[in-house]
């Protein structure tokens, strides 16, 4: 559809609201002058013929006076008989002083309506003032009704004349309102065809004049932009000349350069022969420590999980804890090798954790069992919340918590303590893991969570990862992990977690 259509289209419905808008504000004023001026016209009418009704009462009391008086019915039906021969009277009535009728007499016409136009009641009087009767004459209603149809025919024809002004007004009106939008549209697709030094008169200061104003502004910054455009391409031209005529000059150097270029890709070419064949030594060794350590680490696993399932018999109770711990630690050793390569996939943001709502307290006891050093006596207190679940993975808990309890441990002297507390803050679980080790000097304490760095103790150290991973691993999860420490009074270290909180919440529902 071209923009001509469009704005066809839209001209069509414009003018069709406008003659809408027209026609609906002609009906309904009509309506109200005409419903103003019938009941006003009605109300005029009726006045007239009630003042009729009292002139007719005054004229004719001294007549009806005698008559009324004596009771002369016969007399009062003939001048009853009488009036109502006038074309306008369709009946007349005449009653004493008490409301008795008299006399009475009504026209026999098929028009006759007695509710169309009630009749009209005026008392006589006498020379005194006083009162003797009354009359009541009933109008037809046919003058009023041919009044009204002439009242219709005149309020019908102003109206008609009304509507086709007020078509004829709108669109003229149409016409000049969409006569500088039909330009602008037309300036517009000339514009879009290159014409970029049309501009549109100005005719007005309403919205459509700061409609074209605003597109010549338009076209002569679309001008100025091609203009600038030129001369860039101009100039980029010039440079490019330019440039060529530098490569020919640099061209017999370029040619020496190539023959340098081919002795060091000579070079290149050797020492990549070299890297190759050491990323493949790299590769072989690599896959060969890791064959070499699963190999068993699969057979014992195997061997133990064979054993522990009972097929070729009963365990004792006694020796099936000590398969369970063999099981655990050929299971942590599994997982060591794994976490190898953990600092690399953490270093490349490729860290996958798969949280779970795990209990605090029975992890934690489990930890403890698994790592608690025979050969030293410590003091171990736990204080965790019974019912209280963080949502992590699962093995990535774990790591944390062996990394922290083992250092502990490790620092700790006999008959030092080691505290484990665990506390709902909101929407997470503060844990913090304390000692009454050596502790760590202050200027270490930022560096502790550094890869490989490790602090000089005299003891044997690792290989300075774990603190690294663990806190690659706390801030997987979205946490935090820091740590406070004095020379010889021990370090506290604190880590947050995800809480558990619909699977506690849930728990809590069974309960």
């Amino acid at each position: 559809m071209s923009r001509l259509e469009s704005f066809f289209r839209f001209r069509v419905r414009l003018n069709f609201k406008f003659l809408a808008a027209m026609f609906i504000l002609v009906v309904m004023s009509s309506a109200a002058f005409g419903w103003f001026f019938i009941g006003r016209e009605m109300a005029f009418l009726r006045s007239q013929l009630e003042a009729r009704a009292r002139f007719v009462a005054d004229s004719m009391s001294l007549l009806l006076q005698e008559g009324i008086s004596f009771s002369d019915r016969s007399r009062l039906q003939r001048i009853a008989e009488r009036m109502v021969r006038d074309e306008d009277v369709i009946s007349w009535s005449i009653f004493d002083s008490k409301g008795e009728k008299l006399a009475q007499s009504t026209k026999a016409q098929a028009s006759f309506d007695p509710q169309s136009l009630a009749p009209f009641r005026q008392p006589l009087k006498d020379e005194r003032g006083g009162t003797i009767g009354s009359i009541e004459i009933s109008f037809s209603p046919d003058k009023l009704k041919r009044r009204m149809d002439d009242l219709m025919k005149d309020i019908l024809y102003t109206a008609l004349g009304v509507i086709g002004a007020g078509i004829l007004f709108t669109l003229i009106f149409t016409r000049l309102f969409l006569r500088p939008i039909e330009g602008l549209v037309a300036a517009t697709e000339r514009v879009a065809g290159g014409e970029l030094n049309l501009s549109v008169p100005i005719q007005s200061r309403d919205e459509i004049g700061d409609l074209a104003k605003a597109f010549n502004q338009m076209t002569i910054q679309l001008r100025e932009s091609r203009e600038n455009l030129e001369k860039k391409v101009e100039e980029r031209t010039r440079e490019l000349g330019e440039k060529v005529r530098e490569l020919n000059r640099a061209r017999t150097a370029a040619l020496k350069m190539l023959q340098d270029l081919e002795a060091a890709k000579q070079e290149l070419e050797k020492a990549n022969r070299e890297l190759r064949e050491m990323d493949e030594t790299k590769l072989k060794f690599i896959g060969a420590a890791s064959h070499e350590l699963k190999t068993p680490l699969t057979a014992i696993k195997a061997n133990i999980d064979f054993i522990l399932s009972e097929k070729e018999g009963k365990i004792p109770d006694h020796l099936r804890s000590y398969l369970l711990t063999i099981q655990r630690n050929t299971n942590r050793i599994q997982r060591t090798l794994d976490h190898m390569m953990d600092l690399t996939r953490i270093k490349l943001g490729r860290l996958l954790l798969r949280p779970e709502p795990i209990l605090l307290s029975e992890a934690i006891s489990e930890f403890i069992r698994e790592i608690q050093p025979l050969d030293k006596h410590l003091t171990i207190v736990s204080e965790v919340p019974e019912n209280l679940y963080v949502q992590a993975d699962r093995d990535g808990f774990h790591d944390i918590f062996v990394n922290l309890l083992s250092n502990a441990f490790k620092f700790t002297p006999n008959g030092g303590q080691v505290l484990i507390r665990a506390t709902r803050k909101g929407e997470i679980v503060l844990h913090a893991i304390q000692d009454t080790g050596i502790g760590i000097p202050r200027d270490k304490l930022d560096r502790i969570f550094d890869e490989f760095y490790q602090v000089e103790t005299g003891k044997q150290g690792g290989t300075g990862l774990g603190l690294a991973i663990t806190k690659a691993i706390v801030e997987g999860h979205g946490g935090k992990i820091w740590v406070e420490s004095e020379i010889g009074k021990g370090s506290t270290f604190f880590f947050t977690l995800p809480c558990s909180v619909e699977f506690e919440h849930g728990r809590a529902l069974e309960s």
